[in-house]
């Protein structure tokens, strides 16, 4: 049988071809050139010329791409054997402007709340989860000595329980992730589960020793933070029974996350270390992946990256001020910026590569940052109070807040889901036209 001769022409080093490729082009400066081009005057001279679109196109491709800002050659089609070049890459989404520094959004933010609640007795707490939003469409909210449910859909209210001592008062909510079940967690130590569906009370779990202000979903795993330092999770298929204890904070647990596989635990602490828990290994050891020591205030921002399951963004207390996105594949922080308040929640939005934070004092923002630059893209104002809790609907179109300023807020800022392409189905590459023989 006879075999080709391997040579320069069918190496895929020197290739035979000019094949452009796409990663090596500057296409953000190309964008963020053309974006921003204004007319220049032609001199008098020159006045009874008039350039015709192609010429006028041409004279800015030489004009702008045929030298970058060092002066050197600048390659916007290139062989694959190219190392590209190695001008800094600039975000389209972030292009700035001279004269400010907002970016410019590729989409329009709306920075108005559609629908504002009222919401007396919303405890003024760094350490407390108040409210949550459920994949059902529900908001629950713990105002006073109450938990209240407010159906999105209709519009409604219904109380769900209330305490009759001003001392065990619900400090932490978390809904499970199909949604119908409600986690409650107290003053008193105290854990309630409750159906939300019949409204009754179906489990208690006793095992803190301080009030309970983090609570957190992995399936029919609770996992619970408290002011004893601990964190537990419970199996509620076994009536809450312990499946692990976990110890590391020196001080109050006032922030807890599951990463979006499952895989990873996050908890902030008022000690002011973020710690990243492997679930495998929870039940042999009570040792931590990963310590985060590089922030100076208490840590109850934690969220993490939908898009990128091993990417953590942690916000800092009010003497701290930074966020900070953090990589546990390698345990390193990949970008931290200062944001001047104190952030108090954080929310990624699931169609844009964007992140967006709220903060107290002196402002008491919402703002939207591009990711992974975390520049700001646009603030949102309504509260005359720290924003002290974040949580978005279950299609990540809207966003609520609420503040110590008794109001619950409703944005629309991460905007509706992105609808599918017409004909990507049947694109020349689709499984469905392919005949596999």
């Amino acid at each position: 049988m006879y075999t080709p001769s391997r040579s320069k022409y069918n190496s895929p080093v020197g290739g035979d071809r000019f094949i452009p490729t796409r990663s090596l082009m500057d296409m953000d400066y190309a964008r963020s050139t053309f974006s921003n081009w204004t007319p220049v005057k032609k001199p008098k001279e020159e006045e009874h010329f008039l350039p015709t679109t192609k010429d006028e196109y041409r004279r800015r491709i030489e004009e702008h791409f045929n030298v970058d800002s060092e002066g050197k050659p600048r390659r916007m089609l290139v062989f694959r054997t190219s190392n590209g070049c190695k001008r800094k890459l600039e975000f389209p989404e972030e292009s700035l402007t001279s004269q400010s520094c907002l970016v410019k959004p590729v989409r329009h933010v709306t920075t108005y709340s559609d629908l504002v609640l009222d919401a007396p007795n919303l405890r003024d707490s760094d350490c407390l989860k108040l409210m949550d939003w459920s994949r059902e469409n529900i908001l629950a909210i713990a105002l006073g000595l109450s938990v209240y449910l407010y159906k999105a859909d209709t519009c409604k209210t219904e109380l769900l329980l209330e305490t009759d001592s001003y001392d065990d008062y619900p400090s932490s909510l978390a809904w499970s992730n199909d949604g119908r079940t409600l986690a409650v967690g107290f003053s008193t130590s105290r854990i309630e589960v409750w159906d939300a569906v019949s409204r009754q009370l179906i489990g208690i779990v006793e095992e803190h020793g301080g009030r309970v202000g983090s609570l957190c979903w992995n399936r029919h795993v609770l996992s619970s933070g408290s002011r004893d330092g601990l964190i537990i999770n419970h199996d509620v298929r076994a009536n809450g029974r312990m499946v692990s204890r976990l110890r590391a904070h020196l001080g109050e647990v006032c922030g807890l996350r599951w990463s979006e596989d499952g895989a990873k635990l996050a908890s902030g602490g008022n000690d002011g270390l973020v710690h990243v828990w492997d679930r495998q290994c929870m039940r042999q050891s009570s040792k931590y992946l990963y310590q985060f020591k590089d922030h100076t205030a208490p840590v109850r921002a934690l969220a993490w990256c939908p898009f990128k399951s091993n990417t953590l963004a942690t916000g800092g207390g009010p003497t701290d001020g930074s966020i900070k996105i953090w990589s546990t594949e390698s345990g390193n922080c990949v970008t931290t910026i200062d944001t001047g308040s104190q952030v108090c929640a954080l929310e990624w939005n699931k169609h844009q590569k964007e992140i967006l934070s709220a903060h107290g004092l002196e402002e008491n923002l919402i703002t939207l940052r591009s990711y992974p630059s975390l520049r700001k893209i646009v603030d949102l104002k309504g509260h005359k109070d720290r924003v002290l809790h974040l949580t978005q609907s279950p299609d990540g179109s809207r966003v609520a807040s609420a503040s110590p300023d008794e109001t619950i807020r409703f944005w629309k800022v991460f905007g509706p889901p992105p609808s599918p392409r017409k004909g990507d189905d049947e694109s020349m590459f689709s499984l469905k036209r392919m005949h596999i023989r």
